[in-house]
């Protein structure tokens, strides 16, 4: 399994939001991430989901990594463009 690292792409294998493709913008502890996909999931209020419960995907959104590592403003249409440009489309 690819590391759970904030920018990295994943997908649900559980849950009612099986199959959706998030980004990973958060690492709560060794078993938990916070997602957000931008529309259903904002960033105002990511998804805190289980490890064992996602398939993480070696595509990574160094865009994204960037902007959190500089403490720079991101916005839900930022996640939406990215999850886009790797050919994942939620909605």
């Amino acid at each position: 399994m690819n590391e759970p690292v904030i920018g990295r792409v994943c997908t649900s294998r559980a849950g009612h939001d099986k199959g959706r493709a998030f980004l990973i913008v958060g690492v709560c502890d060794d078993n938990h991430v916070l997602l957000s996909d931008g529309e259903t999931r904002k960033l105002s209020r990511p998804k805190k989901k289980k490890l064992t419960h996602l398939h993480i995907e070696p595509l990574k959104s160094d865009e994204i990594a960037k902007k959190f590592a500089e403490c720079k403003e991101i916005l839900d249409a930022d996640v939406r463009k990215a999850l886009q440009l790797f050919g994942y489309n939620n909605g």
